[in-house]
């Protein structure tokens, strides 16, 4: 049994889906608007939300928005009069764990909530307090190689922190960085195998991108050419996810081997899913703050490692904790 929170401004809608989600054992609880199922979901912990996407106040869009970043938030199963395939391929970018059309069929609502349930079940990350620190601890002396490397290319003083480190799924990951999730970005990835199977995301927002790339190729302040631009970027990436990932796998006392890196431009969850493996993934987020104040650059530099073998990391982890 699950506890399910409602969310529909219609009578009628919310008393369809509790009859149906109630004969399949699940426990249910009705919002009639947004800002309702906000203030419940402060006071109660749900497994599954249930949301429609036309309603007064805040709709379907802005209360994914407004889930942001909360921890443990459970995934939402959007369900909407709306068969558009755009608005579905949106609310899954944004981050939905399915979109199910009205008038829904019971056999295909209750499929789309036990694959949510069992998604959210197998992948979401488990990590204990120990092992967030350690891992916290890891990626910090990583990317403070990535700093080291950044300084020698630029020439000048490179200000890098990461005050955020976090291993979430993809549903969570787009509630997280939801103001990224529509937002064009530049993009370097690099696949690794070995101790550990996944590929490092080095992700740039448009405006640090253009300021970064200026400033290695020798002309900061300049507008560079398309072709120059993305191969500059490239470069960066290959330098910096090497000393990350490096970094991490001398730590952790891992061998591994690296693809050739590859620029790309496009939305987040279009990048993830260019690289998806099939298995249900794991992404390990270093999300640091960069100041170059010569120049006076400052940006963002957004490190995903998408891992498909989360056990392995653990393990690493393990071993490295019992060394110390």
């Amino acid at each position: 049994m699950a506890r399910i929170l409602v969310v529909d401004d219609s009578r009628l809608a919310r008393a369809a889906l509790r009859r149906n989600l109630e004969q399949a054992g699940h426990k249910v609880t009705e919002a009639a608007d947004a800002e309702a199922a906000l203030l419940l979901l402060k006071d109660g912990s749900f497994d599954l939300i249930s949301s429609d996407v036309l309603m007064p106040g805040l709709d379907g869009r802005a209360f994914l928005n407004a889930l942001t970043g909360q921890p443990g938030s459970p995934p939402v199963l959007v369900v909407t009069a709306d068969v558009q395939l755009s608005t579905r391929e949106e609310f899954l970018r944004r981050g939905a764990a399915a979109v199910v059309n009205k008038p829904f069929a019971p056999d295909v609502l209750l499929a789309a909530v036990d694959a949510a349930l069992g998604e959210r079940q197998r992948s979401e990350p488990r990590l204990s307090d120990e092992q967030r620190a350690d891992l916290a601890d890891v990626v910090n002396i990583a990317v403070g190689h990535a700093a080291a490397a950044l300084n020698d290319l630029t020439g000048l003083s490179v200000e890098l922190k990461v005050p955020e480190v976090d291993v979430v799924t993809v549903p969570a990951l787009a509630r997280t960085f939801s103001q990224l999730v529509e937002e064009t970005l530049s993009s370097v990835q690099m696949g690794f195998r070995g101790g550990l199977d996944g590929c490092a995301f080095l992700v740039f927002p448009p405006s640090s991108a253009a300021k970064l790339a200026s400033l290695v190729a020798g002309e900061p302040g300049s507008r560079i050419s398309e072709g120059m631009h993305s191969g500059t970027l490239t470069e960066i990436g290959n330098i910096l996810i090497n000393a990350v990932v490096g970094a991490i796998a001398n730590l952790l006392d891992l061998r591994l081997r690296y693809s050739l890196p590859v620029y790309s431009e496009g939305r987040m969850m279009d990048l993830l899913a260019a690289q998806r493996t099939g298995s249900i993934p794991v992404i390990l987020v270093a999300r640091a703050r960069f100041e170059i104040r010569e120049s006076q650059i400052d940006g963002s530099l957004l490190l995903l490692f998408e891992m498909t073998s989360f056990e392995s990391l653990l393990r690493a982890l393990t071993r490295r904790g019992g060394g110390r």
